[in-house]
């Protein structure tokens, strides 16, 4: 079910970058435009490693998990991300532009290969 709309509410923004893995989900599309889920899951993987002391290899998976059945469907809710479930492929939304300026705000590093 998709809430097609020109403009988001703040407070919708606010809620939707509240989880640091969103908003890396969404800083990283600012820069890419296109992703997969598993490559999305690996680089929210590097990521969370380099900011926090402790790893484990389930954390890949784990987030790989938390993209599918909560933050994609989220995101696609508001029509910030587009998933195909077929290629598992993730692109930018119609509503993605609404976010783009609190996302540039989120400061978070992004190596881009």
């Amino acid at each position: 079910m998709s809430l097609q709309r020109d403009t988001l509410e703040p407070e919708t923004v606010y809620s939707l970058l509240a989880n640091r893995v969103r908003g890396y989900l969404l800083s990283y599309l600012s820069v890419t435009d296109r992703t997969t889920v598993s490559e999305a899951a690996q680089r929210i993987t590097d990521w969370q490693c380099e900011t926090s002391a402790t790893t484990f290899e389930s954390d890949q998976t784990a987030v790989l998990v938390q993209l599918i059945h909560n933050h994609l469907p989220r995101l696609s809710q508001y029509d910030i991300v587009e998933y195909d479930r077929s290629s598992e492929e993730i692109t930018p939304g119609s509503n993605f532009e609404a976010v783009a300026p609190y996302v540039s705000e989120l400061e978070i590093s992004i190596e881009h290969q």
